[in-house]
């Protein structure tokens, strides 16, 4: 090993970068002492304990890595964190801007295939891409108008409801607020003083909204995504090469392969789910019309579309229904209907309707898949919610064919 006083003595008698290089030299040599000296006390340690619990069920011995990091090592880990940090504020700052982007791109990837079909009828893409977004448009709008009517009645009766079931909570807390008042005796009130009740916003609302900013942004932002659809196909070709340039020449084709599988991946995931709720809504609203449930056009395919959630989509598919029904059923028998239709569709949905329609491209576990719900929920609220399986397996797809991010890869898949 250098000596450091011999460094510092010949620091005024050798040049500046004789003397750097063997300054970087002792450092070098001081970072690999310290290794070999933590990497021997760990050895005798260990042989001296025998193995833990950990060791006997893995059969070998885990090692702790206990090498010193060296300073470069340090700031780079730190600036990742910032840059992390960053990158979660815009998401969160700037989200109308960016769900409505995210939108669009999911969008295009699905019409492209349509697109394409048209382009090799003869007829000019940017005349296809015209066709196929109207087309889009008067869907969705046809969509909205058949369940306007019975939206805007159920908006008219929601204080009703809402009293109902304020009636219900009331008789629910009665019990535990008189225990409570024989435990700790409420004080002398003062009548004199005025009581003043701030009305706050429904926690629901703000949570749905979440992302999507005002009524007006989310004007906007609807108006917006049609036109960005419109100019993603038809400048598909030249978004095409111009992504695919920002690359390594070496590393362009792996680039393609990898959005191709998103775009895949995406197009499968959303027609796969749109079929999926139109044969859950066809099973679920039919039966709500039966027993006799208020609004059963308009809840038959909301709870449908809330069904296709992971995993606490059931849940909150019982939710509108059983909700509504407390204004129309006084007697439990139809609450069991409608909890038992639900339940029903929903494990016919999860175990032959999305493996065959969807199938296996999203490929996340079910811990990644909640992680996911609850990250991109807490960012955008509902649009986060719908956006949150799409997004974590694209980003999957990336990390899969990125060296350095496969093991995050296979953490979030299934195995």
């Amino acid at each position: 090993m250098v000596d450091s006083t011999e460094v510092v003595r010949q620091r005024f008698t050798t040049p500046r970068d004789t003397f750097d290089s063997k300054l970087i030299e002792a450092e070098s040599e001081l970072y690999a002492g310290l290794s070999r000296t933590a990497d021997m006390l760990w050895r005798r340690f260990a042989g001296n304990r025998g193995s833990t619990g950990l060791e006997s069920q893995f059969g070998a011995r885990l090692m702790p890595d206990l090498r010193v990091s060296s300073p470069s090592a340090v700031a780079s880990a730190s600036l990742r964190i910032i840059a992390a940090g960053i990158v979660i504020a815009a998401l969160y700052f700037a989200s109308s801007v960016i769900t409505t982007l995210v939108l669009s791109i999911f969008v295009a990837f699905v019409l492209d295939p349509g697109v394409r079909g048209l382009e090799r009828m003869g007829v000019p893409r940017w005349l296809g891409s015209l066709l196929l977004v109207l087309l889009g448009l008067s869907a969705i709008y046809l969509m909205v108008y058949g369940l306007s009517s019975s939206a805007l009645s159920l908006a008219a009766d929601l204080p009703n409801v809402e009293d109902r079931l304020g009636r219900i909570v009331s008789r629910i807390e009665a019990p535990f607020s008189a225990i409570g008042a024989r435990i700790w005796p409420p004080g002398p009130t003062d009548h004199s003083v005025q009581t003043v009740r701030l009305e706050q916003p429904s926690p629901w609302g703000q949570f749905l909204w979440r992302g999507i900013g005002s009524v007006y942004v989310f004007t906007v932002t609807v108006a917006f995504i049609p036109f960005l659809v419109f100019f993603m196909l038809t400048s598909k070709n030249h978004i095409w090469a111009a992504t695919l340039n920002l690359f390594p020449l070496e590393r362009r084709q792996k680039a393609e392969d990898v959005i191709e599988g998103i775009g895949a991946m995406v197009r499968q995931y959303v027609l796969g789910n749109v079929l999926v709720a139109a044969i859950a809504a066809l099973l679920t609203t039919p039966v709500f019309l039966a027993v006799g449930l208020p609004y059963a056009m308009f809840l038959g395919p909301v709870s449908a579309i809330l069904n296709l959630i992971p995993y606490i989509g059931v849940v909150l598919a019982m939710l509108p229904p059983l909700i509504v029904g407390l204004l129309a059923f006084d007697t439990i028998g139809p609450f069991v209907a409608v909890v038992a239709t639900v339940a029903v569709v929903h494990l016919l949905a999860a175990n032959l309707l999305t493996p065959k329609f969807v199938g296996r491209r999203v490929n996340l576990n079910a811990l990644s898949v909640t992680l996911a719900l609850m990250f991109w929920g807490a960012l955008w609220g509902g649009m986060g919610l719908v956006l949150a399986i799409p997004i974590t397996a694209s980003f999957k797809a990336v990390c899969d064919n990125v060296r350095s991010l496969r093991p995050l890869g296979a953490w979030l898949g299934e195995g």
